[in-house]
């Protein structure tokens, strides 16, 4: 099974947006998308994504949060109408990250759920209950989808997974239909050391205790986003090892090669990562291409 992993997008659709959805947290967020994150995130690399992601074929693509911008319901349905052309819930597995709760308007209304259930769920399913973890179980692989993503503060970007939903992780992982599967845990927020002030304000609040529920629980791969540099570490349990991997951006336009687009690419064969791959995006040929 050949998995894509793609992170955070952070694609931007303001068109039809009328200037009083910006009279909250938003206008901090737009002001940063006018001065310091101008053409950072672009669109043209997007669908230039897709195109690449259809052209391999892959088993499954994952995408680990912030696929939005500022959580608005028209820069969701961009996101949606590029990837619906991979696939639905067989092909395509989504989280939210921090971007997609950017306001308390969109996290009470569950838009990103509204907006992306074909990717989580089978059928429709009612929003009102609780929906993570979600998991998946395709050709012997548990994906197993958490939300780490809360409404935080202006210039804050940290999360927090919460007792409740690591109790339900735990009865996941626990399941007869998971435990002997290879188990993939889909998180957006880092589990590693950041410089200050990004440690500091972007962290995962409740991070020991999710990581006593993976090492407890087999868990095989923790894929993430969050930071926009590509990440790799190793937690050795005593029993087996935990593979954490950061994608980066899979949008990004920056002349440094560390965070520049990417995706990966693990192959996963007999309960193992047989293989690991980088896609890269080129600047200059404006494609993605292998990195050696």
């Amino acid at each position: 099974m050949r998995i894509a992993h793609v992170s955070d997008l952070h694609i931007a659709a303001f068109d039809g947006v009328p200037l009083r959805r910006f009279a909250n947290k938003r206008v901090t967020g737009l002001v940063n998308l006018l001065t310091f994150r101008r053409n950072e995130y672009s669109l043209d690399i997007f669908e230039r994504l897709v195109a690449d992601l259809i052209d391999e074929n892959y088993d499954h693509v994952v995408v680990t949060g912030d696929l939005s911008n500022l959580a608005l319901e028209s820069e969701f349905q961009a996101v949606f109408d590029r990837l619906k052309l991979l696939g639905g819930w067989r092909k395509v597995s989504v989280i939210p990250g921090n971007h997609d709760a950017y306001t308390s308007g969109a996290v009470r209304s569950r838009r990103f759920e509204a907006t992306f259930y074909p990717f989580m769920f089978r059928q429709f399913s009612d929003l009102d209950v609780d929906v993570y973890p979600y998991v998946k179980l395709i050709d012997g692989v548990a994906i197993l989808g958490v939300n780490s993503a809360i409404r935080t503060p202006p210039l804050f970007s940290w999360g927090r997974v919460g007792s409740k939903q690591l109790g339900r992780l735990i009865e996941a992982l626990s399941s007869d239909r998971v435990r002997g599967a290879y188990k993939i845990v889909l998180l957006h927020h880092h589990l590693h050391e950041r410089e200050m002030p990004e440690q500091l304000v972007a962290n995962l609040r409740d991070q020991d205790a999710f990581l006593n529920v993976i090492k407890g629980h087999g868990v095989d791969l923790v894929l993430h986003g969050h930071d926009h540099v590509a990440h790799q570490s190793v937690l050795n349990t005593g029993k087996h090892r935990i593979q954490i991997i950061g994608n980066g951006s899979s949008t990004r336009q920056d002349p440094d090669p560390a965070r520049v687009a990417r995706y990966n690419v693990y192959t996963i064969e007999g309960g193992q990562m047989k293989n690991l791959e980088t896609k890269v995006y080129d600047l200059r040929k404006r494609k993605f291409i292998w990195k050696f």
